[in-house]
């Protein structure tokens, strides 16, 4: 958490719901740009990597209240990262998450 929370951020570098076009996290780190979106996806690649038994989902959230749209990570159905900057966050409501994917398929289809 806290490499990611002091990667450079840049402009928008993924789309945010398509997974088919999200690079690996070799091309991420090859690359070096990284968005707000794309910290949540090298996070998740991050757990996977150290321990591809915890259930990790990507999920989009949008809080319209906070203006806020963002990819985030859920860890172990509770464990939010990504919604605030360098924080992990509590679990949003379903009616927040737009979209969602499990990252064995993302890693899955990387490949």
């Amino acid at each position: 958490m806290d490499w990611w929370k002091s990667a450079p951020i840049s402009s928008m570098t993924i789309d945010p719901v398509d997974h088919r076009s999200w690079p690996t996290p070799w091309e991420m780190l090859h690359k070096g740009d990284f968005c707000e979106d794309s910290l949540a996806l090298g996070m998740a690649y991050t757990i996977y990597y150290a321990n591809n038994k915890i259930p990790i989902e990507l999920v989009f959230v949008q809080n319209k209240k906070d203006s806020i749209q963002r990819l985030c990570a859920i860890v172990a159905e509770k464990h939010l990262l990504n919604y605030t900057h360098g924080v992990i966050s509590n679990r949003p409501t379903t009616d927040t998450i737009v979209y969602k994917i499990d990252i064995d398929d993302v890693v899955n289809s990387s490949y």
